[in-house]
């Protein structure tokens, strides 16, 4: 008597899921061709002294006859064989008294064959059967039996396989239920194999990774976080049950899958890091050629997706593109993620190629939709069609009514539904349409749970439509409705840049600044935090009310805040709690080390699987730390007497710990400014934002393109409004004459980052005493209002031994010669030898990128005689030219100096600035107060190299400046040329 018992056979399905569907590998246990062991063959003796042996004899020959027909769909495929099989099965079934051993299993055959004629006509009549014929076969298998653990499994992916069709909780529910059973078993059953083989029993990863599976499908249906995260534990025990070297293809891909459906609820980045390295790791394991391998890229590049839609971060799309494009070189028919992920890229990028890819795909896409199909809105975007529209509104009705209440899609489907409707109004304007809009994104938040990464992107649908009724009825209650919807959408959890613009949107400042740090946060790289800090400038520079100050200092220099936190001193805490201390500077070093990192060279397209999950690996502890420093923070500011502890200074702080020989000028001409009762407000009544903007480019346009003679005149006068519009009024204010000089500092915000407000005032043959700002002031700049009170504290406490080292690169390899800087510099060292400065001239050769970082270290002041560049680009790349190549402003600031005091970078464009990150303050001159020293004289644009050594031949920073300026003006006089060379000076700090 032949009858099939269980051998594992692999199927792939995917899991339906609206965004960034992943593809899903199970391994279901199915029969298939074997014999009787020793166990059965005591059956057939026992069945043939019960029944008489012409009994057995039927028996036999109903068996044979169904595995025949078994085998042959098992090679053909053709339904009616395995038909066929079924009913030789029901027959042997129909043959055979209650309680006999054989019982067992033959229904479990007969359940298997269901499952696969299922499997090929999707008749739910069969899946209902194999249900039945696998709870007989379970019910009927005696308690503690070898085979029970495979029936327990069996009948929980026969419930699974209905669920995928019905999307009936309950039969995920007994799937799940029936899968516990059989980790149980297993574990009994398979205790003693364990044992005497410490890599775990073979089947127990199967077992897990199925049940993992099982609360990931739950957990699509229900949201339920205890789903998810049992699916991760039981995954991640599939992974860890694994043996050594096994290609272990459904746990590592299973395992990411969980992590990335889990970051979609929470927007934690740990669970995106965590599923992008399992994703490599899968396709790490997955032979070449192997039918898996187009999914596992599939599903790495949707991880990628999932973060840049978080990060921002270009390499993230780029990677997504790659993989993305790797899998459909294995299904040439189209990809769905394909042409989002070219938009998405275009978005940020603006390149046409990316867009007409974009196109391509989607053309293809929409030829392909058919009617009713839930794409046809992006149909309807590339068409025009209206027709399209109806179909997509009243196909996303049928989805909103046929998905029951309290389904985790349910909110998707309300979602769907508005934006369908919001597109139609924006195409007929038809009011009913915004109303309905409304209504389905009201039911889209209030279905959403709290804490869903996804909320704040339909608070922001919802306030948007309630702003787009407003504007065709002007119905004021819409516009205070818009506002709550942004502010609750700023306040819930989810992507910070959604919730940064949400909270913009209303003006909500407090709120919108606290997040801009959440923006850049500290579990990015430097580059990346300033990438993303690209337009929100605007936010900072028009800070108002009250606290206006302390939102300046707290949004302003965001990054090079970071970067000091993690430096500042912390006596105090190593006194009172030296372990935690010690915890918090090793977590503080490293995370500045990932922060500081350079952005790779290899683009994505080209970077090997090794190199890029070296470089996600780099990522993954990058976040980690980031996580561990948080919460080291909150530790520590839950101590007593430590509540304040790295916390943004108030102002009251701010402004006991100045400099008492001048006062600081802070500029606020944003739209909404208001004023201030503490500091003193000066109103500039006569000067706008759009006038400051206006100046600030023609300025630089007329100055770093030296247009001395054609526009001489013009860039003189310019020079004029910037006196008498904004420098003047602050004088008067401030009550200065010219009877005596008084020192300032202005730490101006927006495009007056941008101007030279130390020169601003009257030249050429219109000059006269008390007519340009340097007649009423010495003046330098400083970042922000808490760097200049640390260089004025630190100025009083440092050390005052003085030793100088002079770089000089009169011939830079491969750039334009100035030979003056040889000049300078030997001035310099020539003029040290009768003080008490210890002076060492690195010069040509001498003067390499190592040997000076090296020098610099190891004494107080530098001086640097060289080509400087700002890179428009790449703003970190910004640099000085030395012998072996650019001393980058990102390995400048990696620098830690034990006694900065004064650095002189007599080189261009050392505090030009990004004009992209203007409260960032992001040139050569700040890169040098962040690597600590006190005082720093840069250069807003070129300069002259003949008259440089006019300016370093005193060394009293910001005076000594002031001094060698007017020395420079009185030799070259009033005129347009000189103008243009005494101009870019300029000192930051104390």
């Amino acid at each position: 008597m032949v009858v099939s018992v269980d051998t594992p056979a692999e199927h792939v399905f995917a899991s339906v899921k609206e965004e960034n569907a992943m593809s899903v590998k199970m391994t279901f246990t199915v029969a298939s061709s074997s014999t009787f062991g020793s166990g059965a063959r005591n059956a057939a003796r026992g069945l043939a002294a019960l029944l008489g042996l012409g009994a057995v004899s039927d028996f036999r020959r109903a068996m044979s006859s169904a595995e025949a027909f078994l085998r042959r769909f098992e090679e053909t495929g053709n339904v009616d064989d395995i038909t066929q099989a079924i009913s030789h099965y029901e027959s042997a079934v129909s043959s055979l008294p209650p309680g006999l051993d054989v019982l067992p299993v033959v229904s479990y055959n007969l359940g298997n064959s269901y499952t696969h004629r299922f499997e090929r006509t999707g008749d739910l009549e069969d899946i209902d059967r194999a249900i039945s014929h696998h709870q007989r076969a379970v019910e009927s298998t005696p308690s503690g039996h070898t085979d029970l653990p495979r029936r327990f499994n069996n009948l929980g992916n026969s419930y699974l396989r209905r669920f995928k069709c019905t999307g009936n909780l309950q039969d995920i529910d007994h799937a799940i239920s029936h899968h516990h059973s059989d980790i149980d078993h297993a574990i009994s059953h398979h205790q003693r194999a364990v044992e005497s083989n410490p890599s775990g029993h073979p089947d127990l990863p199967i077992v897990f990774s199925e049940l993992g599976t099982l609360y990931q499908c739950r957990f699509a249906r229900s949201g339920d976080l205890q789903d998810i995260g049992r699916a991760i534990f039981y995954h991640q025990s599939a992974v860890e049950s694994t043996p050594s070297g096994h290609a272990d293809l459904p746990s590592c891909s299973n395992l990411g899958i969980s992590y990335t459906h889990r970051f979609e609820r929470t927007g934690d980045l740990e669970d995106i890091d965590r599923a992008i390295s399992h994703h490599q790791s899968a396709i790490k394991s997955t032979p070449p050629g192997h039918a898996d391998l187009p999914s596992c890229f599939t599903n790495l590049g949707n991880s990628y997706l999932c973060r840049f839609e978080r990060s921002g971060d270009l390499q993230d799309i780029d990677r997504a593109i790659s993989h993305h494009q790797t899998a459909v070189k294995s299904f040439p028919s189209g990809h769905a993620d394909l042409p989002s992920s070219y938009a998405r890229r275009f978005e940020r990028t603006g390149d046409l190629q990316d867009i007409d890819r974009a196109i391509s795909h989607h053309q293809s896409a929409v030829e392909s939709t058919p009617s009713g199909h839930a794409d046809l809105p992006s149909r309807f975007e590339c068409t025009g069609d209206l027709q399209d529209i109806d179909r997509a509104i009243s196909h996303n009705q049928s989805a909103v009514k046929s998905t029951p209440s309290g389904h985790a899609d349910l909110p998707i489907c309300f979602n769907n539904l508005g934006n369908s409707y919001l597109r139609r109004f924006e195409r007929t304007g038809d009011l009913e349409d915004i109303d309905r809009a409304i209504y389905h994104y009201q039911s889209a938040v209030q279905t959403t749970p709290s804490g869903h990464a996804r909320l704040p992107s339909r608070f922001i649908n919802l306030g948007n439509s309630y702003l787009r009724r407003f504007e065709h009825t002007h119905y004021f209650p819409d516009v205070q409705n818009s506002i709550a919807s942004y502010r609750q959408g700023a306040e819930a959890n989810g992507a910070p840049s959604t919730r940064h613009d949400d909270s913009h949107a209303l003006i909500d400042f407090a709120l919108a600044i606290s997040l801009l740090s959440e923006v850049a946060g500290l579990e990015q790289t430097i580059h990346r935090r300033h990438a993303n800090l690209h337009g929100h400038s605007d936010l900072v520079a028009s800070a108002v009310a009250d606290l206006a100050l302390e939102w300046l200092e707290h949004g302003r220099c965001l990054v090079w805040n970071q970067l000091n936190q993690l430096r500042t001193p912390i006596d105090n805490l190593c006194m009172k709690n030296p372990s935690l201390a010690d915890r918090f500077i090793k977590v503080a070093s490293t995370l500045e080390s990932y922060g500081t990192r350079s952005a790779t060279s290899i683009p994505s397209s080209h970077a090997t699987l090794t190199e890029e999950i070296r470089l996600q690996d780099d990522a993954r502890n990058h976040t980690l730390h980031a996580t561990e420093y948080r919460q080291l923070l909150k530790e520590i500011r839950d101590l007593p007497d430590f509540h304040d502890f790295l916390q943004p200074p108030k102002a009251t702080d701010l402004l006991s710990s100045l400099p008492s020989d001048g006062p600081v000028i802070i500029f606020n001409i944003h739209d909404t400014r208001s004023g201030l009762e503490e500091p003193l407000h000066i109103p500039l009544e006569d000067f706008s934002l759009v006038q400051a903007e206006r100046l600030q480019k023609t300025l630089q346009c007329d100055l770093l393109k030296q247009r001395e003679v054609e526009d001489g005149d013009r860039t003189v006068r310019r020079y004029s409004q910037l006196r008498s519009k904004v420098v003047q009024p602050i004088l008067e204010a401030l009550g200065y004459s010219v009877r005596h000089r008084h020192r300032i500092w202005w730490c101006p915000t927006g495009p007056l980052a941008f101007l030279p407000l130390h020169a601003a005032g009257i030249y050429g043959s219109e000059y006269q005493p008390g007519s340009c700002v340097s007649d009423f002031v010495v003046s330098s700049y400083t970042p922000t209002v808490r760097s200049l009170s640390d260089k004025f504290i630190a100025a009083s406490t440092s050390s005052r031994s003085t030793s100088l080292v002079l770089i000089s690169q009169p011939n830079t390899p491969g750039l334009r010669s100035i030979p003056s800087t040889r000049t300078e510099t030997h001035a310099l060292e020539a003029l040290m030898k009768g003080t008490a400065v210890n002076a060492l001239l690195l010069e040509d050769d001498k003067a390499t990128r190592e040997k000076v970082k090296a020098e610099i270290k190891s004494r107080s002041w530098v001086h640097f005689a060289c080509h400087g560049v700002q890179d428009v680009h790449q703003p970190l790349e910004s640099g000085l030219c030395l012998h072996d190549g650019r001393l980058e402003l990102l390995e400048i600031m990696k620098q830690q100096i034990p006694n900065p005091d004064l650095a002189f970078l007599s080189a261009c464009q050392t505090s030009k600035g990004d004009l992209n990150l203007s409260e960032e303050v992001v040139h050569l001159a700040a890169g040098m107060l962040a690597a600590g020293y006190r005082g720093v004289v840069g250069t807003m644009w070129s300069i002259s190299d003949m008259h440089g050594p006019e300016f370093a031949k005193d060394t009293r920073a910001a005076y000594a400046l002031d001094y060698a300026t007017r020395k420079v003006r009185e030799s070259l006089g009033e005129g347009d040329a000189a103008f243009l060379t005494w101009v870019p000076y300029v000192h930051f700090g104390y």
